[in-house]
């Protein structure tokens, strides 16, 4: 695909597409190229009003875009602007739960697809064996298995542990999908309510059995006992609200 060139600081955007959308796209490039993290400051208004040669309020909407996404915040006063956010699965889950509502997809889909798509992460998690990460798991699992069983440090750490999990698969779309389906699950959905206290022992004996098959790089049984968890999951959730399964998601800002 041929990327639209600027033409003396002019953006140029492809035929049909908005002058707002485009410079958005060229903000992102330029985050990426620069490998810019969270908390590092875009250029000013006025700085980039003359490298895209646009009107303000393109800018102004492009911007707005970004912000719309939680690629950036807008910072107020003075020394404020637009400045990098950190991506976190919220924004990306709720984003696909505009599409979910758009096209009918019911929670059971949902719990379905997480089915599918964490115990891969489980199993490239054990394959590729990232020291870095192991230790990490390792500390997650830790201290995991030494709390309380209350509603928000459970479902905190539980979180926690999943969400390593996919980050160790060393796969960013992994990640980033695994991630928000979980967070479109546990907190859009039920609320972190999944399951009930007397399982959450069981689940967290299971969290340690996939954690040590990924420790042990044994890729096969990572991936059987995420799925077999995540199944079971799904079909205490079923006994417990079938009428919830079987609803529609629903998308809200």
């Amino acid at each position: 695909m041929t990327r639209p060139q600027r033409r003396g600081g002019a953006a140029l955007a492809p035929r049909g597409a908005k002058l707002s959308q485009y410079v958005a796209a060229e903000i992102v490039r330029d985050v990426v190229a620069q490998g810019l993290n969270a908390g590092d400051r875009l250029p000013t208004e006025a700085a980039m009003l003359e490298e895209f040669d646009v009107g303000r309020a393109s800018l102004r909407e492009a911007l707005r875009i970004l912000e719309s996404y939680g690629l950036i915040s807008i910072k107020q006063g003075l020394g404020g602007g637009p400045v990098v956010n950190a991506i976190h699965p919220e924004d990306l889950a709720r984003t696909l739960l505009f599409y979910f509502h758009s096209t009918g997809a019911t929670v059971s889909e949902i719990a379905e697809a997480r089915c599918v798509l964490e115990p891969a992460s489980a199993r490239l998690a054990a394959e590729r064996q990232d020291p870095d990460q192991m230790a990490e798991l390792r500390n997650v699992m830790a201290r995991e298995q030494q709390a309380s069983m209350a509603d928000d440090e459970y479902m905190r750490l539980s979180n926690e542990f999943h969400y390593a999990v996919s980050g160790l698969s060393g796969n960013r779309v992994l990640d980033l999908l695994g991630r928000a389906l979980r967070t479109v699950y546990t907190t859009r959905i039920f609320g972190g309510g999944i399951l009930p206290s007397e399982a959450r022992h069981t689940s967290r004996e299971v969290h340690r059995k996939i954690g040590e098959a990924i420790l042990a790089g044994d890729g096969a049984l990572a991936e059987k006992a995420m799925g077999e968890h995540l199944k079971e999951i799904s079909d205490l959730q079923f006994a417990k609200t079938p009428e919830v399964m079987d609803q529609v998601v629903v998308w809200e800002v």
